[in-house]
């Protein structure tokens, strides 16, 4: 059974709204114009950010994958002190420990699996880096592998790899601290 992704991006809205919300961070730091923000809209895109081309190809590389750096960071941070009670390895918590633990839980899952750059965004790239002949050949040479990566990605995602993303990194990255510091 196929689900349609714009029920995805509802049930994953926070996700959504992180990965515009990254946009825009990253095209503040990069000093580029934003025209228009929309973080969660019920239709396809979802969410999208208008900002000016940038005229650096580096910016352009950098807006385009700032998802990939703020979800995976804000996913983690989230899902972090949540994964004790979510698979029983902490004490007994109170029921409503227990609930808060489980939301918190679905809030980081929802934030990891939207920090794929989107088929837009690499898009983007062929236009602003690839495209354009002001560019230089090391500029389009970095950035072809990731919009290649992008577009593999989004292949994967209909087979759940972004589902499966958010719950790997949830897990193993526990695992591997309590491994760590144990």
């Amino acid at each position: 059974m196929i689900i349609p992704g714009i029920l995805i991006s509802i049930l994953t809205f926070p996700g959504v709204a992180v990965h515009e919300l990254a946009h825009q961070i990253f095209c503040r730091i990069c000093r580029i114009p934003v025209y228009e923000v929309k973080y969660f809209q019920m239709k396809n895109p979802c969410g999208y950010v208008l900002h000016e081309p940038a005229s650096n190809p580096w910016k352009n590389l950098l807006t385009g994958l700032g998802p990939f750096f703020v979800n995976t960071f804000l996913g983690i941070l989230i899902t972090l002190p949540a994964y004790a009670n979510v698979f029983g390895y902490g004490s007994h918590p109170s029921p409503f420990i227990q609930l808060c633990s489980y939301l918190l839980y679905w809030l980081g899952v929802s934030i990891l699996m939207h920090a794929f750059p989107s088929t837009g965004d690499a898009k983007s790239l062929i236009t602003n880096v690839l495209k354009n002949k002001e560019v230089n050949f090391l500029a389009k040479a970095v950035t072809a592998p990731f919009i290649g990566l992008i577009y593999l990605g989004a292949l994967g995602s209909m087979f759940w790899l972004d589902l499966a993303y958010g719950i790997s990194i949830s897990m193993l990255l526990p695992q591997l601290i309590s491994t760590w510091l144990f």
